[in-house]
Protein backbone atom coordinates (compact mmCIF):
# COMPACT_ATOMS: atom_id res chain seq x y z
CA UNK A 1 0.00 0.00 0.00
CA UNK A 2 1.77 3.45 -1.25
CA UNK A 3 1.73 6.39 1.24
CA UNK A 4 -1.41 8.21 0.03
CA UNK A 5 -3.31 5.52 0.17
CA UNK A 6 -2.26 4.69 4.35
CA UNK A 7 -3.26 8.45 4.71
CA UNK A 8 -6.68 7.87 2.76
CA UNK A 9 -6.08 10.67 0.25
CA UNK A 10 -7.27 9.92 -3.37
CA UNK A 11 -5.35 10.49 -6.87
CA UNK A 12 -8.02 12.63 -7.64
CA UNK A 13 -8.27 14.73 -4.69
CA UNK A 14 -6.03 18.01 -3.78
CA UNK A 15 -4.14 17.97 -1.62
CA UNK A 16 -3.59 19.56 1.74
CA UNK A 17 -1.41 22.81 1.57
CA UNK A 18 -1.76 23.05 -2.41
CA UNK A 19 -4.21 25.31 -3.69
CA UNK A 20 -7.23 24.74 -5.73
CA UNK A 21 -7.50 25.48 -9.71
CA UNK A 22 -10.62 27.33 -10.44
CA UNK A 23 -12.61 25.47 -12.64
CA UNK A 24 -13.82 26.51 -16.23
CA UNK A 25 -17.29 27.56 -14.45
CA UNK A 26 -15.69 29.66 -11.92
CA UNK A 27 -13.79 31.49 -14.90
CA UNK A 28 -16.62 32.10 -17.14
CA UNK A 29 -18.71 33.42 -13.63
CA UNK A 30 -15.77 35.72 -13.08
CA UNK A 31 -15.89 37.43 -16.42
CA UNK A 32 -19.25 37.84 -16.94
CA UNK A 33 -19.16 39.67 -13.45
CA UNK A 34 -16.09 41.75 -14.55
CA UNK A 35 -17.90 42.31 -17.87
CA UNK A 36 -21.14 43.70 -16.23
CA UNK A 37 -19.37 46.16 -13.72
CA UNK A 38 -16.92 47.54 -16.46
CA UNK A 39 -20.35 48.02 -18.36
CA UNK A 40 -22.49 49.99 -15.48
CA UNK A 41 -19.62 52.06 -14.67
CA UNK A 42 -19.77 55.24 -16.33
CA UNK A 43 -16.40 55.88 -18.57
CA UNK A 44 -14.53 59.31 -16.56
CA UNK A 45 -15.17 62.43 -17.93
CA UNK A 46 -12.41 63.60 -20.00
CA UNK A 47 -10.22 66.62 -18.34
CA UNK A 48 -11.50 69.92 -19.55
CA UNK A 49 -8.85 72.27 -20.33
CA UNK A 50 -9.45 76.11 -20.87
CA UNK A 51 -7.46 77.22 -23.73
CA UNK A 52 -5.04 80.40 -22.69
CA UNK A 53 -5.70 83.66 -23.75
CA UNK A 54 -3.32 84.58 -26.09
CA UNK A 55 -0.36 87.37 -25.61
CA UNK A 56 -1.64 91.07 -26.80
CA UNK A 57 0.90 93.26 -27.96
CA UNK A 58 1.94 96.28 -26.23
CA UNK A 59 0.02 98.12 -28.72
CA UNK A 60 -3.21 96.68 -28.11
CA UNK A 61 -2.96 96.46 -24.12
CA UNK A 62 -2.15 100.48 -24.06
CA UNK A 63 -4.36 101.39 -26.67
CA UNK A 64 -7.32 101.97 -24.40
CA UNK A 65 -5.00 104.08 -22.02
CA UNK A 66 -3.73 105.91 -25.06
CA UNK A 67 -7.31 106.45 -26.51
CA UNK A 68 -8.36 107.93 -22.82
CA UNK A 69 -5.62 110.39 -22.77
CA UNK A 70 -5.84 111.44 -25.85
CA UNK A 71 -9.17 112.35 -25.59
CA UNK A 72 -8.61 114.36 -22.13
CA UNK A 73 -5.95 116.65 -23.88
CA UNK A 74 -8.35 117.30 -27.37
CA UNK A 75 -10.87 118.32 -24.14
CA UNK A 76 -8.47 120.47 -22.56
CA UNK A 77 -7.24 122.12 -25.67
CA UNK A 78 -11.13 122.81 -26.67
CA UNK A 79 -11.86 124.19 -23.22
CA UNK A 80 -8.82 126.69 -23.82
CA UNK A 81 -9.95 127.72 -26.93
CA UNK A 82 -13.05 128.45 -26.52
CA UNK A 83 -12.05 130.31 -23.09
CA UNK A 84 -9.63 132.82 -25.22
CA UNK A 85 -12.68 133.31 -27.99
CA UNK A 86 -14.65 134.24 -24.80
CA UNK A 87 -12.52 136.68 -23.48
CA UNK A 88 -11.37 138.12 -27.10
CA UNK A 89 -15.28 138.81 -27.61
CA UNK A 90 -16.25 140.59 -24.34
CA UNK A 91 -13.03 142.19 -24.68
CA UNK A 92 -13.37 143.67 -27.96
CA UNK A 93 -17.18 144.38 -26.88
CA UNK A 94 -16.75 145.52 -23.83
CA UNK A 95 -16.66 149.55 -22.22
CA UNK A 96 -13.34 150.32 -24.34
CA UNK A 97 -14.72 150.26 -28.00
CA UNK A 98 -14.31 153.45 -28.95
CA UNK A 99 -15.25 154.67 -32.67
CA UNK A 100 -11.81 155.09 -34.69
CA UNK A 101 -10.62 158.25 -35.64
CA UNK A 102 -10.79 159.37 -32.05
CA UNK A 103 -6.94 160.09 -31.33
CA UNK A 104 -6.75 163.39 -32.96
CA UNK A 105 -9.46 165.34 -31.27
CA UNK A 106 -8.62 164.15 -27.79
CA UNK A 107 -5.37 166.22 -28.33
CA UNK A 108 -7.10 169.24 -28.71
CA UNK A 109 -8.97 168.59 -25.66
CA UNK A 110 -5.73 168.51 -23.44
CA UNK A 111 -5.65 171.18 -20.33
CA UNK A 112 -2.19 171.44 -20.39
CA UNK A 113 0.17 170.71 -23.39
CA UNK A 114 3.08 169.67 -20.90
CA UNK A 115 3.99 166.11 -19.75
CA UNK A 116 5.16 165.51 -16.28
CA UNK A 117 7.84 162.48 -16.74
CA UNK A 118 7.70 161.67 -13.36
CA UNK A 119 4.12 161.03 -13.06
CA UNK A 120 3.44 159.22 -16.49
CA UNK A 121 5.64 156.64 -15.25
CA UNK A 122 3.40 156.93 -11.58
CA UNK A 123 0.18 156.43 -14.40
CA UNK A 124 1.83 153.79 -15.77
CA UNK A 125 3.55 151.51 -13.05
CA UNK A 126 0.09 152.11 -11.15
CA UNK A 127 -2.23 150.85 -13.72
CA UNK A 128 0.22 147.18 -13.98
CA UNK A 129 -0.12 147.02 -10.28
CA UNK A 130 -3.83 147.22 -10.83
CA UNK A 131 -3.55 144.56 -13.68
CA UNK A 132 -1.41 142.11 -11.82
CA UNK A 133 -4.39 141.99 -8.67
CA UNK A 134 -2.91 144.66 -6.09
CA UNK A 135 -5.46 146.01 -4.18
CA UNK A 136 -3.50 148.81 -3.08
CA UNK A 137 -3.03 150.35 -6.60
CA UNK A 138 -6.17 150.76 -6.83
CA UNK A 139 -6.60 153.06 -3.98
CA UNK A 140 -3.59 154.90 -5.51
CA UNK A 141 -5.00 155.35 -8.77
CA UNK A 142 -8.41 156.65 -7.85
CA UNK A 143 -6.74 159.42 -5.51
CA UNK A 144 -4.25 160.50 -7.51
CA UNK A 145 -6.15 160.25 -10.84
CA UNK A 146 -7.39 164.04 -10.56
CA UNK A 147 -3.85 165.13 -10.32
CA UNK A 148 -2.71 163.35 -13.60
CA UNK A 149 -5.11 165.23 -15.45
CA UNK A 150 -3.73 167.66 -18.28
CA UNK A 151 0.19 166.38 -17.00
CA UNK A 152 0.16 162.75 -18.55
CA UNK A 153 -1.35 161.36 -21.77
CA UNK A 154 -1.88 158.25 -23.58
CA UNK A 155 0.84 155.52 -24.40
CA UNK A 156 0.72 151.89 -25.93
CA UNK A 157 1.53 151.14 -22.39
CA UNK A 158 -1.49 153.02 -20.65
CA UNK A 159 -3.60 151.57 -23.55
CA UNK A 160 -2.40 147.86 -22.85
CA UNK A 161 -2.86 148.51 -18.81
CA UNK A 162 -6.24 150.39 -18.98
CA UNK A 163 -7.52 147.93 -21.50
CA UNK A 164 -6.83 144.99 -19.03
CA UNK A 165 -8.35 146.96 -15.75
CA UNK A 166 -11.56 147.50 -17.56
CA UNK A 167 -11.82 143.95 -18.35
CA UNK A 168 -10.74 142.87 -15.09
CA UNK A 169 -13.59 141.29 -12.61
CA UNK A 170 -12.82 143.56 -9.82
CA UNK A 171 -15.47 146.40 -10.16
CA UNK A 172 -13.14 148.81 -8.46
CA UNK A 173 -10.18 147.69 -10.96
CA UNK A 174 -12.31 148.88 -13.71
CA UNK A 175 -13.21 152.24 -11.67
CA UNK A 176 -9.65 152.59 -11.81
CA UNK A 177 -8.91 152.39 -15.17
CA UNK A 178 -12.09 154.49 -16.03
CA UNK A 179 -10.39 157.63 -13.57
CA UNK A 180 -7.04 156.75 -15.16
CA UNK A 181 -8.74 156.76 -18.94
CA UNK A 182 -10.19 160.03 -18.22
CA UNK A 183 -6.59 161.63 -16.73
CA UNK A 184 -4.45 160.63 -19.69
CA UNK A 185 -7.63 161.56 -22.53
CA UNK A 186 -7.10 165.16 -20.10
CA UNK A 187 -10.70 164.98 -19.08
CA UNK A 188 -10.93 166.73 -15.72
CA UNK A 189 -13.87 165.05 -12.91
CA UNK A 190 -15.76 168.04 -12.45
CA UNK A 191 -18.50 170.22 -14.20
CA UNK A 192 -15.29 171.87 -16.38
CA UNK A 193 -14.92 168.42 -18.42
CA UNK A 194 -18.69 167.82 -18.45
CA UNK A 195 -18.75 171.08 -20.59
CA UNK A 196 -15.40 170.07 -22.61
CA UNK A 197 -17.34 166.56 -23.51
CA UNK A 198 -21.15 168.64 -24.62
CA UNK A 199 -18.58 170.63 -26.99
CA UNK A 200 -16.86 167.58 -28.07
CA UNK A 201 -19.95 165.60 -29.03
CA UNK A 202 -21.52 168.19 -31.72
CA UNK A 203 -17.99 167.08 -33.75
CA UNK A 204 -19.08 163.60 -35.47
CA UNK A 205 -15.13 162.93 -35.98
CA UNK A 206 -14.72 162.94 -31.37
CA UNK A 207 -18.62 161.79 -30.96
CA UNK A 208 -18.22 158.52 -30.62
CA UNK A 209 -15.16 159.29 -27.72
CA UNK A 210 -16.96 161.67 -26.33
CA UNK A 211 -19.69 159.17 -25.38
CA UNK A 212 -17.88 157.09 -23.96
CA UNK A 213 -15.89 159.66 -21.74
CA UNK A 214 -19.76 160.84 -20.98
CA UNK A 215 -20.20 157.84 -19.44
CA UNK A 216 -17.18 157.89 -17.15
CA UNK A 217 -18.03 160.86 -16.00
CA UNK A 218 -21.22 160.08 -15.13
CA UNK A 219 -19.79 156.91 -13.26
CA UNK A 220 -17.41 158.81 -11.36
CA UNK A 221 -20.10 160.66 -10.07
CA UNK A 222 -20.20 163.86 -12.46
CA UNK A 223 -24.05 164.52 -12.97
CA UNK A 224 -25.04 161.25 -13.78
CA UNK A 225 -28.49 162.15 -14.64
CA UNK A 226 -27.25 164.93 -17.35
CA UNK A 227 -24.36 162.60 -18.48
CA UNK A 228 -27.79 160.04 -18.86
CA UNK A 229 -29.67 162.50 -20.87
CA UNK A 230 -27.08 162.83 -23.19
CA UNK A 231 -26.40 160.24 -23.54
CA UNK A 232 -29.40 159.08 -24.60
CA UNK A 233 -30.77 160.97 -27.08
CA UNK A 234 -27.83 159.06 -29.13
CA UNK A 235 -29.79 155.69 -28.80
CA UNK A 236 -31.66 156.87 -31.85
CA UNK A 237 -29.05 157.96 -34.09
CA UNK A 238 -28.85 156.90 -37.96
CA UNK A 239 -25.69 155.67 -37.50
CA UNK A 240 -25.28 151.83 -35.72
CA UNK A 241 -21.69 152.89 -34.43
CA UNK A 242 -22.41 155.88 -32.84
CA UNK A 243 -26.03 154.10 -31.27
CA UNK A 244 -23.01 151.64 -30.18
CA UNK A 245 -21.19 154.11 -28.81
CA UNK A 246 -23.95 155.47 -26.69
CA UNK A 247 -24.76 152.36 -25.20
CA UNK A 248 -21.34 151.63 -24.20
CA UNK A 249 -21.35 155.19 -22.33
CA UNK A 250 -24.46 153.83 -20.23
CA UNK A 251 -23.07 150.63 -19.22
CA UNK A 252 -20.18 152.91 -17.77
CA UNK A 253 -23.09 155.07 -15.88
CA UNK A 254 -24.33 152.05 -14.27
CA UNK A 255 -27.25 153.52 -13.23
CA UNK A 256 -31.01 151.84 -12.25
CA UNK A 257 -32.19 154.38 -14.98
CA UNK A 258 -29.99 153.37 -17.74
CA UNK A 259 -31.07 149.43 -17.60
CA UNK A 260 -34.17 149.85 -19.30
CA UNK A 261 -32.61 151.52 -21.58
CA UNK A 262 -30.08 148.70 -22.54
CA UNK A 263 -33.03 146.47 -22.31
CA UNK A 264 -34.85 148.55 -25.33
CA UNK A 265 -31.51 148.46 -27.05
CA UNK A 266 -30.83 144.84 -26.95
CA UNK A 267 -34.39 144.12 -27.45
CA UNK A 268 -35.46 146.68 -30.67
CA UNK A 269 -32.54 148.04 -31.98
CA UNK A 270 -32.42 147.18 -35.79
CA UNK A 271 -28.36 146.53 -35.79
CA UNK A 272 -26.49 143.62 -34.42
CA UNK A 273 -23.65 145.29 -33.66
CA UNK A 274 -25.84 147.45 -31.53
CA UNK A 275 -28.12 144.75 -29.65
CA UNK A 276 -24.71 142.99 -29.00
CA UNK A 277 -23.30 145.66 -27.07
CA UNK A 278 -26.10 146.52 -25.01
CA UNK A 279 -26.16 142.38 -24.00
CA UNK A 280 -22.17 142.64 -23.15
CA UNK A 281 -22.95 145.73 -20.84
CA UNK A 282 -26.00 144.55 -19.32
CA UNK A 283 -24.07 141.31 -18.84
CA UNK A 284 -20.34 141.37 -18.10
CA UNK A 285 -18.55 143.85 -19.46
CA UNK A 286 -20.73 147.23 -17.89
CA UNK A 287 -20.75 148.98 -14.71
CA UNK A 288 -23.01 147.31 -13.33
CA UNK A 289 -23.56 145.32 -9.88
CA UNK A 290 -24.73 141.56 -9.45
CA UNK A 291 -28.10 142.71 -8.59
CA UNK A 292 -28.63 145.77 -11.29
CA UNK A 293 -27.68 142.91 -13.95
CA UNK A 294 -29.98 140.39 -12.36
CA UNK A 295 -32.99 143.03 -12.26
CA UNK A 296 -32.05 143.22 -16.17
CA UNK A 297 -32.11 139.60 -16.82
CA UNK A 298 -35.54 139.24 -15.07
CA UNK A 299 -36.77 141.42 -17.30
CA UNK A 300 -36.05 139.96 -20.29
Amino acid sequence: MSSDEQRGVSPGSPQAGTPAEPSESDVVRALVEIEHATADAPAPAPAVTLPLAPEQPWFARTAPVIAVLTGVVLLALLLAWGLQTIGRKLASAGPLLRTSGTTNSRKSLRVSSSVDRAKQAEVETLLERVASGDTSAIDQVLANSADWTGKTHRTPKTDQFITADLNSRDMRAREAAIAAQLAVDGVPQNETGLNMLEQAIGNPASRGWALWMLGALGNRGVDPVHTTKIIGSYLADPDANVRASAVNGLALVGTDETVPMMLDRFRSDPSPLVQERAACGLAESGMYTHQQRMMGACAL
